[in-house]
């Protein structure tokens, strides 16, 4: 995970919807580093897809996160996917 770089933000959002975004994104960094509950993920994701429905921009999103952050979205739904049954979805190091 890189040091010190910028969340990617869309100008159409809202206060509130960059809030959840930015919370989302730092659920995202949580698989990566701690592990997060499966519910919480759940919570966090239905919120982001809420906030950005489209599949395009969430590829977008993901691109941009992943060039700024080397964090991918996408893998770590696919986590959530394969270990919701789990005490907590991780991404062990070096996955991505």
């Amino acid at each position: 995970m890189k040091e010190n770089y910028a969340y990617p933000l869309f100008d159409d959002w809202t206060t509130d919807e960059i809030i959840i975004m930015v919370d989302f994104f730092a659920t995202v960094e949580k698989v990566y580093t701690t592990g997060i509950k499966p519910s919480e993920f759940a919570r966090h994701l239905d919120a982001y897809r809420q906030v950005e429905p489209s599949k395009m921009r969430q590829k977008q999103l993901d691109r941009q996160f992943q060039a700024a952050s080397g964090l991918s979205i996408y893998q770590a739904v696919k986590a959530y996917e394969e270990q919701q049954n789990n005490k907590l979805v991780r991404i062990a190091s070096g996955r991505m």
